[in-house]
């Protein structure tokens, strides 16, 4: 996959299908959009493109714990959908442009469009100008097809990012993910931990949460953990570990079947499945046991996702969940 900052960067050098949007959390009304891009690029043999935006005065302070994915999940999701390249250019580099600028220069042109996906409510050009249907009409003129996708809804309610933190810190991750369209995920490195898991038989890959990644409830989920192209079910912790007097939310997660050294790595941590709230356990034996139960349950659990291919389409992504 090619990520670029700049629209002068990395063009690409066949026709394109665009899916154009802000895509602030990938959910599933931003899947749908994306799906069409990538089935249409299959369809004529074009490559497939996110065309995004980095929002005016990026490089400031990012939202503390308020993203749903971090830019390396959103790669991490995009390619597993097929997208060949992500152009998320800052807005200012194209804020002056009219609607029918913006459709000449930036799509007919630098992206060679033959075909652009986007949603009902797309706004584009200076000031917003641009509606979707302006849209229809000018890729009319520039020989673009434009697929204009309805907003998607959950019991009639459009699916937004707000609807997604408060299931995730409601500790509903089967919620979330079904409005995501794909399993909430966490990338990050393997840092040391206490070691104490290692003595059980049941050693854990610490991650510490990025800053600006909304963290879910605490508890502990059935994960799958993809390290190296290959992914094993998990027993995901998320929580400051009071057994053990811990202070700092960290995620740990025992890979079942895994065997090697994961410190320093960056490990990709899918959640599917809220099996339990944190808890202080009376002594460790307890904490051992629960630990057990746990990972069976999430065997029980996240078997079936396990075999899911790392390269995959909407359907299996809309699956999650249900």
């Amino acid at each position: 996959m090619i990520l670029s900052d700049t629209l002068s960067a990395h063009l690409p050098e066949r026709p394109t299908a665009v899916a154009l949007g802000f895509f602030d959390g990938i959910h599933r009304g931003h899947t749908k959009v994306i799906s069409a891009a990538v089935q249409a690029a299959r369809q004529q043999g074009l490559i497939t493109c996110v065309f995004t935006f980095s929002p005016p005065g990026k490089g400031g302070p990012k939202p503390v714990g308020e993203l749903i994915q971090t830019d390396e999940v959103k790669q991490y999701i995009l390619e597993r959908m097929g997208v060949r390249q992500i152009f998320r250019p800052p807005f200012e580099e194209f804020r002056d442009l009219t609607p029918e600028e913006f459709v000449r220069k930036v799509l007919a042109e630098r992206f060679q469009a033959r075909v652009v996906a986007c949603g009902e409510n797309f706004h584009f050009g200076k000031n917003a100008a641009g509606n979707a249907k302006l849209l229809c009409q000018l890729g009319q003129e520039y020989g673009i097809e434009v697929i204009v996708v309805p907003l998607e809804r959950e019991n009639g309610e459009v699916i937004s990012s707000t609807l997604i933190r408060k299931a995730l810190r409601d500790g509903e991750i089967e919620t979330a993910n079904r409005l995501l369209g794909h399993p909430y995920t966490l990338i990050a490195p393997v840092v040391h931990g206490r070691g104490l898991g290692r003595q059980w038989n049941y050693p854990t890959a610490n991650q510490y949460f990025p800053d600006e990644q909304i963290i879910p409830q605490n508890g502990v989920y059935a994960t799958i953990a993809v390290c190296d192209g290959k992914r094993y079910v998990g027993s995901t912790n998320v929580g400051k570990k009071p057994t053990v007097g811990g202070q700092t939310v960290l995620s740990e997660t025992f890979l079942v079947d895994y065997k090697g050294d994961l410190y320093g790595k960056n490990l990709i941590v899918e959640f599917y499945h809220f099996v339990r709230g944190e808890k202080k356990f009376g002594s460790l034996e307890e904490l051992r046991a629960a630990i057990e139960d746990s990972t069976r349950k999430s065997v029980e659990l996240c078997e079936k996702y396990r075999e899911i291919p790392l390269q995959t389409d909407e359907a299996v992504l809309q699956s999650i969940g249900n």
